[in-house]
């Protein structure tokens, strides 16, 4: 079985590492195949995404490393692409990834995965404090860009559980939360059922949570209709190019 994974950064967004240095750290861990998925620019602009200015750039390096690499690795040239995204085609790359990482509430944005705080604000100010009508806005705006969007690849299907694995935020547990998510997770499967999720071990790298995105009823949920799944890590560094892969490769087989 190759050894694959398709969702990584570089200093061309947010990551740590450059594209060469990505590609050198998955020969070294034994990739067949690196894809990189640069987040795509964005409206309004962020310290996160790709300026628009820097794609021809990126883009270079990209068919540069694939000629440099040839035979040695397979490499993609992927792209992530938020609900927000702007000034890209994404039919251009060989493959898109779809994520939502921020909330539109009329106007002021709020990251879902920076900080605690930040979220926990945008539930009180947005919300009244009601963390089941944040997470109904993010997942039906996840969904509504999913299938409106040219994309192969779910990223992070629940991404607002990053900060929540003690349940510090909301109750995970809540048959009316994982009703919703789960609601939000068939449309999309009975709209496209050939797109792939992707299983994400980027919170357990980063800070610590015991599982992957999605979480395990979800995974059973994916499992039990027979969805399509790849590993991967959300690497920002060469450290987490296979982080806990053959943990969360256990964890599939045992649910």
């Amino acid at each position: 079985m190759k050894k694959i994974n398709l969702h990584t950064h570089t200093t061309f967004c947010d990551g740590k590492n450059t594209p060469e240095e990505m590609v050198l750290g998955a020969i070294e861990k034994g990739f067949d195949v690196l894809g990189f998925s640069v987040h795509a620019p964005m409206q309004p602009k962020n310290d996160w995404a790709l300026p628009v200015e820097n794609l021809p750039a990126y883009r270079a390096e990209i068919r540069r490393l694939q000629k440099k690499y040839a035979g040695r690795i397979e490499i993609r040239d992927g792209i992530e692409l938020d609900r927000d995204y702007v000034d890209v085609d994404p039919r251009s790359f060989d493959y898109a990834i779809g994520a939502v990482h921020q909330l539109n509430c009329g106007g002021r944005f709020y990251d879902v995965d920076y900080t605690p705080e930040l979220l926990q604000s945008c539930c009180e100010k947005e919300f009244g404090g009601d963390f089941l009508k944040l997470a109904e806005q993010y997942y039906s705006t996840l969904s509504d860009f999913i299938l409106a969007a040219p994309v192969q690849i779910v990223a992070h299907f629940d991404l607002i559980e990053k900060f929540n694995a003690q349940n510090d935020l909301f109750d995970s547990d809540d048959p009316a939360y994982q009703s919703l998510a789960l609601r939000h997770m068939d449309r999309i499967l009975d709209a496209k059922p050939d797109i792939t999720f992707e299983v994400n071990t980027g919170a357990m790298f980063r800070v610590g949570n015991p599982h992957p995105y999605p979480a395990p009823f979800l995974l059973r949920h994916l499992k039990a209709r027979g969805a399509n799944l790849i590993i991967t890590s959300d690497a920002h560094c060469v450290e987490a190019l296979d982080f806990a892969f053959d943990q969360v490769g256990k964890l599939l087989k045992e649910l």
